[in-house]
């Protein structure tokens, strides 16, 4: 009977929640609709306490804080990733404009600077497409700018 009441008020206050959602501006939506997912996970946290399951909250939270760790340690990928692909997201340097890359942006691209001995070129463009090359599951726009990068370097 109490789960049926409690039911019941739920999809009422739903409905009255989205009635109100679809009144506010469109500026307002994400953060209002941040507060209520704040506000519902914590009052659901207070139920599964109040009901004696907690301890399957702590399981969940656990494995939260497991899977938390490999999102952390992929993180610190992030900015090579960025290098790569940060140009290409803007559409400055898309295949579709012939732009010419400069030696500073080649350099940026293989990690190595602008001066390099061409051994040093060579080793950070292999090290790369390694890692980065289409057959590896990397993409042929990458491995496109790798190379763009290594005959720009190596061009003298």
């Amino acid at each position: 009977m109490i789960y049926s009441l409690a039911l019941v008020v739920l999809i009422v206050l739903a409905v009255l929640a989205n009635r109100q959602f679809k009144k506010l501006p469109k500026q307002e939506r994400a953060s209002r609709l941040r507060q209520w997912v704040l506000i519902g996970g914590a009052l659901v946290i207070v139920g599964l306490v109040v009901t004696g399951r907690a301890p399957a909250v702590m399981a969940v939270l656990a494995g939260l804080m497991a899977v938390a760790g490999r999102v952390m340690q992929l993180a610190s990928y992030l900015p090579m990733f960025e290098k790569l692909f940060g140009k290409a997201s803007t559409g400055s340097n898309s295949p579709t404009t012939n732009r010419v890359m400069t030696k500073a942006e080649a350099a940026e691209i293989l990690g190595v600077d602008a001066a390099a001995d061409p051994d040093d070129i060579r080793a950070a463009h292999k090290r790369l497409m390694q890692k980065l090359h289409p057959d590896r599951g990397g993409s042929e726009h990458l491995a496109k700018q790798i190379n763009q990068a290594k005959a720009v370097l190596l061009e003298d």
